[in-house]
């Protein structure tokens, strides 16, 4: 009977330490696809300087998701006629948690194609401690601001 108690105490002893031990983020594959609008931000000259822009779609470890976020342009001095694209966006995935990406890359305004990496930074909810990194592609049409977006990486959380 001694024995049993023992075992009994030992046995709840154990799965309460294993309890507190601290979930350790796992790399998972992610992908996301999504249409979006930009609206344009021009200096004095009617240079485009920026966008803010707005997206849907679907991705993994979101689902159906909502984005906002702030472009900024500036020329590339290395390739002239090119742009440099700097962008932070804020994703509400289907249940609410928010993981923001931060894109850099380079925009051909010729073709609207701007590619580059992407760096997970921060979140809310299971997107809190996030790290992580992948690439992007936007396909824009200058004229309007919508624009497409293809993004493929590794995500932990």
């Amino acid at each position: 009977m001694k024995r049993n108690l023992n075992m009994r105490i030992l046995a709840l002893t154990i799965s309460l330490l294993l309890g507190t031990l601290p979930v350790v983020a796992a790399e998972r594959p992610f992908a996301l696809n999504g249409n979006g609008a930009s609206t344009f931000i021009t200096d004095g000259a009617g240079n485009i300087i920026g966008a803010n822009v707005t997206v849907s779609g679907t991705a993994t470890h979101l689902g159906m998701y909502t984005a906002v976020g702030t472009v900024q342009f500036t020329p590339d001095p290395n390739n002239p006629g090119r742009l440099l694209s700097s962008a932070t966006a804020t994703f509400t995935a289907a249940n609410g948690d928010k993981l923001q990406i931060a894109f850099n890359g380079s925009l051909d305004p010729a073709t609207g194609n701007d590619m580059g990496p992407i760096q997970f930074v921060g979140g809310t909810g299971r997107f809190d401690r996030v790290s992580g990194a992948g690439d992007f592609v936007v396909e824009l049409n200058p004229a309007t601001g919508a624009f497409k977006l293809t993004v493929v990486g590794r995500i932990n959380f």
